[in-house]
């Protein structure tokens, strides 16, 4: 067994996971997890890019130049989006603060770390958003004559269907899942402990009925909807592994259509949500879908589509409520008018 370099250092990982988090600073399991995996990415990130093995960190290692590399390892490597970097600068950020304690040389080190500025995330879901017709296509790629390829594409269901956080869906177990006459619901605990129902169609509770008789036999309700094995043991599925299948996937539908959309599990969230709001369900209601504390979360869906905007104005200009029903609607093909006609 290698020596470890620095043992205090995974003593205050640990406790910073295990009590400080959740006991000190309040905070809910997925924030925890999120805050784990940022630290485990760290790891991997020094290990392939700086040849530094775990057992050789130290506390001197979260440093400025270091956690400016992991971001950009996060980008090119990962093929992270900007908000998922922010989200682990701001635990690299977190832990810094607690490494430092009251040392000052370390609290001048994480004010360094705070220098570090989040990148802009893109306002335009729309420049990588899946259509109707790609998630179509992504739903026939599992190779469903394998194991593998059943759990795959019951996953792919689900969290488009659902529209959940990738993490709600990895935390969801057996008994989440009801089924009626009609359809099914799946219950999530999402951020903050707070639960909510959300309803799943015929098609994906098909698909959990194929799914659960091969991988839930014994029915446990207790059991995780997703899991692995190692050494006959389950353990629940990871971020990266649900990364992985859909790294997968996105590498055969390129394939036949190279610009089809970079695939991460978030982007169904995305997407179940605006086709949702493109079909016409009210925006309050997209909101609580998605478990969105603040209706203002959910209003780039509303910003992002200006060709709803568009079938908006030719059924008013076809109607009979004009004023003056010769007269051309004078906005039509103007985006940056139909934003401040809606106030945006």
């Amino acid at each position: 067994m290698k020596k470890i370099k620095d043992p205090e250092l995974f003593s205050m990982m640990r406790i910073f996971l295990e009590e400080y988090l959740p006991i000190i600073k309040k905070k809910s399991s997925h924030t925890i997890q999120s805050y784990r995996d940022s630290l485990r990415l760290f790891t991997d990130c020094m290990k392939m890019s700086h040849g530094i093995e775990m057992s050789r960190l130290c506390r001197s290692d979260f440093n400025k130049a270091n956690i400016v590399d992991f971001l950009v390892w996060l980008q090119k490597e990962r093929g992270n989006k900007e908000s998922t970097i922010n989200q682990r600068l701001t635990a690299m950020r977190g832990f810094c603060r607690y490494l430092a304690g009251d040392d000052p040389t370390a609290y001048a080190a994480y004010l360094d770390v705070c220098e570090i500025a989040k990148l802009t995330v893109s306002d335009n879901l729309l420049d990588d958003m899946l259509t109707i017709e790609d998630m179509k296509v992504l739903l026939a790629l599992p190779d469903t004559s394998s194991l593998l390829g059943i759990r795959d594409r019951f996953y792919i269901a689900l969290t488009y269907d659902s529209a959940c956080r990738c993490q709600e869906i990895l935390g969801a177990r057996l008994g989440d899942i009801r089924k009626d006459r009609k359809a099914g619901s799946i219950r999530v605990t999402g951020k903050g402990g707070k639960t909510r129902l959300v309803p799943l169609t015929t098609e994906a509770i098909a698909l959990f009925d194929q799914y659960s008789e091969l991988f839930h036999p014994s029915g446990n309700p207790a059991s995780f909807l997703f899991f692995i094995k190692r050494k006959g043991v389950a353990y629940p599925m990871s971020p990266d592994n649900a990364a992985r299948i859909m790294k997968k996937y996105e590498g055969i539908a390129k394939k036949d259509n190279p610009g089809f959309p970079h695939l991460y599990p978030h982007l169904l969230r995305h997407a179940r949500a605006f086709h949702l709001y493109k079909a016409g369900m009210p925006l309050s209601l997209v909101s609580e879908w998605l478990g969105h504390a603040d209706l203002e979360t959910s209003q780039i869906y509303a910003h992002a589509d200006t060709e709803m905007k568009q079938d908006a104005i030719d059924k008013l200009v076809k109607s009979k409520t004009m004023v003056f029903k010769d007269e051309p609607f004078m906005y039509r093909g103007d985006e940056e008018a139909l934003r401040r006609l809606a106030g945006l």
